[in-house]
């Protein structure tokens, strides 16, 4: 995968707004340190009010990093909660994945059980919270069906439960607008790119989805441009601005990366998201039915437009969360938005976020 492709699905899982604060209090802090894991360290910044309930960010991916999720929820989080910017194995700042048999979704629920009881060895009284967005939504309803007892509440941010969901019905919408473009192609060069692409269609779904990487690029990058259509995005005026901000140098500072750095986070993250896509195991991920085990408070927020995780799995993974009781489980669909809530939904997506965190930690 090139680096503007690398650079352009980073902005899916990258937690971004334009507004910036130095306002602090005596009780804010900022500090970073490794937790050491199985054949790993995993990279951990502390930063906000240090009396406040705890949450820990868990960026997308697989192979994302944490650092610049900061932009968002140093303005309107850490004034009241402490919030933990992991970067899972073999990404961003956290040690180089040597061996790519540990890149699999139960190592990682493995992981992130060991940063929670780390946390609670540092902060014993305080009560955890998740926050996970894209991949870290899965990997945070992964984490609840095993460990729920350590959480106090999961904030599920454009996350996904059933894994050929998305892609089989990327595929259905993709087909519909290449045989529409074909029907109305006037040249024989646009005849036979369109019937190209219907033929790829029909062998990506009979793939058996075994190695999808990149296939993947295909269905979520590649055809939607020539399709007509955003997978991640809806608002393109906040799709400008996230690539205008990926120039910005004092927003990589402010990030705690410098161009190097950044570039080395971006090869980890082509490489865990390499293995995972071409893991059988996660491109066939199904959890709907598991989830039921929940029984702590979770808020399911969803862009209208979300065509990276299907546009209807908000509303799969909150009926099946039976387990949760309704006054404790909340699903906004937020319209006119799509995978990046951050920038295409600010308003609504901080003010449900917040909301949320605010209710179940009192």
């Amino acid at each position: 995968m090139k680096t503007s492709k690398l650079l352009l699905h980073l902005s899916t899982m990258l937690a971004v707004v334009f507004l910036h604060t130095s306002c602090q209090n005596d009780r804010q802090i900022d500090t970073d340190f490794f937790i050491p894991i199985k054949d790993s360290k995993l990279y951990v910044r502390l930063a906000g009010n240090a009396d406040g309930p705890l949450i820990i960010n868990l960026h997308g991916g697989p192979g994302g990093f944490s650092g610049f999720a900061r932009e968002t929820y140093k303005e309107f989080l850490e004034g009241e909660y402490l919030i933990a910017y992991l970067d899972q194995r073999g990404s961003g700042k956290s040690e180089i994945a040597k061996d790519s048999t540990m890149l699999n979704m139960q190592q990682f629920v493995t992981d992130l059980d060991v940063v929670v009881d780390s946390l609670k060895n540092r902060y014993g009284s305080k009560d955890i919270n998740l926050l996970g967005s894209s991949w870290g939504g899965t990997l945070g309803l992964l984490y609840m069906i095993d460990h729920q007892e350590k959480i106090n509440s999961f904030a599920c941010i454009s996350g996904k439960a059933d894994g050929m969901y998305p892609i089989l019905a990327l595929i259905e919408k993709e087909r519909v607008l290449a045989e529409e473009f074909l029907r109305k192609a006037k040249d024989s060069s646009s005849k036979a790119r369109y019937t190209a692409i219907l033929d790829k269609l029909i062998e990506i779904e009979q793939s058996g989805f075994n190695e999808f990487f990149n296939d993947m690029n295909l269905l979520k990058h590649a055809y939607p441009k020539e399709l007509g259509f955003n997978a991640y995005w809806a608002n393109k005026d906040a799709h400008k601005k996230a690539i205008e901000l990926g120039k910005d140098t004092a927003y990589y500072k402010r990030a705690g990366y410098s161009m190097e750095l950044f570039d080395s986070a971006m090869a980890k993250f082509e490489y865990v998201n390499r293995v995972f896509r071409n893991t059988y195991a996660y491109n066939h991920l199904n959890i709907i039915d598991d989830i039921s085990v929940i029984e702590k408070p979770v808020l399911v927020l969803q862009g209208e437009f979300d065509y990276a995780i299907g546009v209807n799995q908000g509303r799969m993974i909150y009926d099946a969360l039976t387990g949760v009781p309704t006054d404790n489980k909340v699903l906004r669909i937020v319209p006119n938005a799509a995978h990046n809530l951050n920038l295409g939904a600010t308003r609504e997506y901080t003010e449900a976020i917040k909301s949320f965190f605010d209710k179940h930690n009192n």
